[in-house]
C-alpha cells in the first residue's frame, strides 16, 4: 500500500477513534483531494476494517461502531497527545489529524542559538567519520578553548541539542553543548572506533518507587502518574543520558532525604546505576589507551 494512501487511512480511523465519526469533507479539506477520491478512500477503509464504521444518512457522516477496533492508529493517549503537542507548535494548527483541536498550551523553552554552520559541520563529520577542530565555551573555564572533537551522534534532553563525541583533549567521550560550540575550524578525516562509547552504547535501567514517606492514598497518586506496577517503575535508558534523567526527575544525589511530597519518588537502585556508569567509564577508558588522539597547534 502506498504511503499517502495509508497514511488517509489512519487519518479516517484517528478522528473514528477520538471523536467517533468522520465526513468526506473531513478528508476532502485536510489532504486537499476530491471527493471521489475520499469516497474510495472510505471504501477500502470499510474493506481493510470491516465491522469498524457505518454511514449515518441523515448526518452525512461515518460512525465508528460499537465493535470498533483500531487497525491503523494507536488507542493509547500518549499518540493523541504527542499529535496535539506538534499541532500547539504549528502557528497554522493544521497539522492535528485527530479532530477537532481542543484548547492547549504547552510551557515554551528558552530558546537555544545554534549556528547553522556548527550544525553543518558536525553532521558532516557525523556521515563521514572525520574529527573537527572547535573552539568551545565549558563552563569550567572562563574563556573558549580549541580542542578536536570526533562526533557520533546527537542527543536532545528535553532542553538542549548535545553532539555525542570523543574530546581530543579530555581524551573520553563527553557531550558537547552544539550552542557552546563558538566556531569550528580545520576537518581531518580518520578511523576512530565509536564503539568505544560504552555509555553511548549500553543501557541501564532507572528503578523507581513513590517516596516512602507518603501516605497509602498518596503513594497509589504516584504509582498512577508514572504508570507503576506493584509500586515500581522502569525506565531503560543510555548511560550516557543517565544524569539528564537524574535531573529530569530530581533523583539527584540527596533526593531521598527531601520532603516527600516535593519529591514523590525515589531512586531505588541508585548504588547499582552507579556501579555500572563506574564499570563502563572503566572499560572506556582501557580501551581509549591504545588511541592516537589529535592535538591542537
Amino acid at each position: 500500500m502506498k504511503w499517502n494512501i495509508e497514511r488517509r487511512l489512519e487519518f479516517i480511523e484517528s478522528r473514528l477513534l477520538w471523536e467517533s465519526k468522520i465526513s468526506r469533507k473531513d478528508l476532502v479539506d485536510y489532504f486537499d483531494i476530491s471527493i471521489p477520491q475520499a469516497t474510495k478512500d472510505f471504501k477500502m477503509y470499510q474493506e481493510k476494517a470491516p465491522g469498524n464504521i457505518s454511514y449515518d444518512k441523515s448526518a452525512k457522516q461515518y460512525i465508528a461502531t460499537v465493535e470498533f477496533e483500531p487497525v491503523y492508529a494507536s488507542r493509547k493517549s500518549e499518540s493523541y497527545l504527542s499529535k496535539l503537542q506538534i499541532a500547539i507548535l504549528d502557528e497554522e494548527k493544521i497539522m492535528f489529524s485527530c479532530g477537532t483541536l481542543p484548547t492547549a498550551y504547552q510551557l515554551p523553552a528558552p530558546g537555544r542559538a545554534i549556528q547553522e554552520n556548527v550544525l553543518k559541520i558536525i553532521l558532516q563529520c557525523i556521515h563521514s567519520g572525520s574529527s573537527v577542530a572547535v573552539e568551545y565555551q565549558s563552563m569550567s573555564n572562563p574563556d573558549p578553548s580549541m580542542r578536536w572533537i570526533s562526533p557520533h551522534a546527537l542527543g536532545f534532553n528535553d532542553l538542549r541539542w548535545h553532539v555525542r563525541a570523543l574530546c581530543h583533549k579530555q581524551k573520553k567521550y563527553i557531550d558537547f553543548n552544539l550552542g557552546r560550540i563558538v566556531s569550528t575550524g580545520d576537518i581531518r578525516t580518520g578511523n576512530f572506533d565509536h564503539s568505544n562509547d560504552f555509555l553511548w552504547h549500553n543501557n541501564i535501567s532507572f528503578h523507581i518507587s513513590p517516596h516512602p514517606k507518603l501516605s497509602a492514598s498518596q503513594k497509589k497518586c504516584v504509582e498512577c502518574d508514572y504508570n507503576m506496577k506493584n509500586g515500581a517503575a522502569e525506565i531503560e535508558v543510555k548511560a550516557a543520558f543517565s544524569f539528564y534523567l537524574k535531573e529530569r526527575l530530581k533523583l539527584t544525589q540527596g533526593h531521598r532525604g527531601r520532603a516527600a511530597i516535593e519529591q514523590q519518588i525515589v531512586l531505588v537502585n541508585e548504588n547499582e546505576i552507579n556501579t555500572q556508569i563506574e564499570l563502563l567509564q572503566n572499560i572506556e577508558q582501557k580501551r581509549l589507551e591504545g588511541v592516537s588522539f589529535l592535538q591542537t597547534s
